[in-house]
């Protein structure tokens, strides 16, 4: 009879560190290792938009900007369905709402880069673009989530 105990007892340990059994609610530990991928995820994503800043045609920055817009909603997307612990909640809800805001941002950017007619133009046109809605808020959320503890880095 013991010998089946301690298993069980395991896997009951597990699902409870991994956030799992009755509550759906991340533990702290559980909720920084998901924001760690999501950084993870967005730096790849930001790194890969930078280099977009080298391409040598307009298609192929679209190209780049269209792929950084569906990584910025997928990674919105994937903070919104976590269930971050209760002091998390409305920083959690504002980074998932800053990342799809960016997103929606960015489908209405791109099709004003398609019809630059080079690539020096399209650049300039970004940079001068003020800082979007969805930037400020995803700020305003990394800095609520440092200060609470579940990031050690707002960049």
């Amino acid at each position: 009879m013991r010998v089946l105990w301690v298993p069980t007892m395991m896997m009951v340990a597990l699902l409870a560190a991994c956030g799992g059994g009755s509550s759906s609610r991340l533990s702290a530990s559980g909720y920084r290792a998901h924001l760690e991928t999501v950084a993870h995820q967005s730096d790849q994503a930001q790194h890969a938009v930078e280099r977009g800043f080298h391409a040598t045609s307009v298609p192929r920055l679209v190209k780049v900007l269209t792929a950084f817009q569906a990584a910025e909603k997928r990674i919105g997307d994937e903070v919104a369905a976590l269930k971050s612990p209760t002091n998390a909640e409305a920083a959690n809800a504002e980074l998932a709402k800053g990342q799809q805001d960016t997103a929606a941002e960015l489908q209405g950017i791109i099709p004003r880069v398609e019809k630059m007619s080079s690539t020096q133009a399209a650049i300039a046109y970004l940079s001068k673009t003020p800082t979007t809605k969805g930037g400020r808020e995803v700020d305003a959320a990394l800095a609520k989530l440092k200060k609470l503890g579940y990031i050690k880095n707002t960049s």
